[in-house]
């Protein structure tokens, strides 16, 4: 264990009673990540099966099915222990990937099943991601996570690498059916994490003379909580504005990707393997910045100005878009896009929730992550038609891209300023809290 201490210590500021919990807790993330990556080429490759010009169908149709899940969730959270509806979650997942199998395992794939998929993938992706992070700012407390949530996402990452390295090694010997199947066994793997971290006694995040261990109950409130949490807040609702605006970078420079690498390649399994290319690019730069410099960021610039750098770097690279709008640079732009939102911003976000009530962590979040973060790339599909029916070239929507950047700035800097004000008051009525 000293030796396990030691070699950490080069990339995270690490207690020897949390080295445990931190491993299993990267083991969780990196096999959830490695199960999403390994489907995801196939997802990218559905939206060119079914035609670049039906994305803003599909994405609609992804909203659709999120609203009518969260209800179902709501209540899933109200009458399960959390040790049973993450576990419950993460199987009913995996058994699905079961049944794509079949389905995908014939000569010739229906087209309502390659698009039932490319939504599935879409819901898969955001609820098991999102529940993940719940569970993190449930198990870690708030000083825990600016310390340990950089590595936890390393630990993602390196499933993130992993995936794509599996699907592009395997999908021309195997096909793609094989590869729903392989998916699915390391996503049920997770759930011996899950069991293990339910059970762990975090004595960082203690009260009075009492050590934390996470509670494994249900959530209070109604099956609707969520809508009633988000409103209620103007932090909350704060979030809600940064991921839609977040939203536009993803499906704006997404469809164009897909444009540009439809008109360059006519072979499927070429496509595939391209944007598995791609997806293990982001993914290794974005394990270098988590493990080498994320947590040291946030040390150095403050949390608000760590925020702040995806957004800043993206619109700057729409604003490169704009003037060069070919394949080289779009791709450019979706990896440092990716890369960045993987090492800086999805850890930053993430610590965004760790100054709220346990419902917020766990209702208002996985509402804000799915429904809000879908429903942003639906509706951005629907304004990128708009804007190319209008006769706007690829250089023109960027050009409009650059306008909600800003936009997404400033939202980024008022959201920062709000974390370090409830942060800086938690830390008062600590210190005033008698031990």
């Amino acid at each position: 264990m000293q030796s396990t201490a030691t070699f950490l210590d080069r990339f995270v500021k690490v207690k020897p009673k949390e080295i445990i919990a931190l491993l299993v807790s990267c083991g969780y993330f990196y096999l959830i990540l490695c199960a999403y990556y390994i489907i995801r080429p196939i997802r990218s490759e559905m939206v060119i099966a079914n035609g670049v010009d039906n994305i803003q169908w599909l994405m609609l149709m992804t909203v659709i099915v999120l609203l009518l899940i969260t209800p179902i969730f709501g209540w899933v959270t109200t009458r399960f222990r959390t040790r049973q509806f993450l576990s419950y979650c993460t199987l009913f997942f995996a058994a699905q990937l079961v049944v794509f199998y079949f389905l995908f395992d014939v000569e010739q794939r229906a087209p309502n099943v390659t698009r039932a998929f490319f939504i599935w993938v879409n819901v898969f992706n955001m609820f098991i991601v999102s529940l993940f992070w719940s569970f993190m700012n449930d198990v870690f407390s708030r000083e825990q996570s600016k310390r340990l949530f950089a590595f936890i996402a390393a630990g993602g990452t390196a499933g993130a690498i992993s995936g794509p390295i599996i699907t592009t090694t395997l999908v021309q010997q195997l096909g793609l059916a094989p590869l729903l199947l392989i998916s699915a066994s390391v996503l049920s793997l997770s759930v011996v994490c899950i069991l293990w971290l339910t059970r762990w006694q975090n004595e960082e995040f203690s009260t009075d003379d009492s050590v934390h261990i996470v509670r494994d109950e249900a959530l209070k409130g109604g099956i609707w909580g969520a809508f009633k949490l988000i409103i209620k807040s103007p932090y909350l609702l704060g979030i809600c504005l940064f991921i839609l605006l977040y939203a536009v970078s993803i499906t704006f420079v997404e469809i164009q990707q897909a444009e540009l690498v439809a008109a360059s390649f006519d072979d499927p399994t070429q496509r595939t393997r391209l944007f598995s290319t791609v997806d293990f690019t982001v993914n290794v730069l974005a394990l270098i910045f988590q493990l080498l410099l994320t947590t040291h960021m946030i040390r150095w610039f403050g949390f608000r100005a760590t925020l702040m750098i995806v957004p800043v770097g993206i619109t700057l690279g729409f604003g490169l878009m704009s003037s060069m709008p070919i394949l080289a640079v779009m791709v450019g732009v979706e990896i440092f896009r990716r890369s960045g939102d993987y090492s800086i911003m999805k850890p930053t976000r993430e610590m965004l929730f760790s100054v709220v009530s346990r419902e917020e962590k766990y209702k208002a979040k996985n509402f804000i992550d799915t429904t809000i973060l879908r429903g942003g790339n639906a509706g951005s599909a629907w304004a990128y038609s708009v804007v190319k029916s209008l006769g706007f070239a690829g250089a023109g929507v960027a050009g409009v891209s650059i306008f909600l950047g800003l936009a997404w700035c400033s939202t980024a800097f008022w959201l920062g300023s709000q974390f370090e004000k409830r942060t800086a008051e938690a830390n008062k009525q600590t210190a005033a809290t008698p031990q």
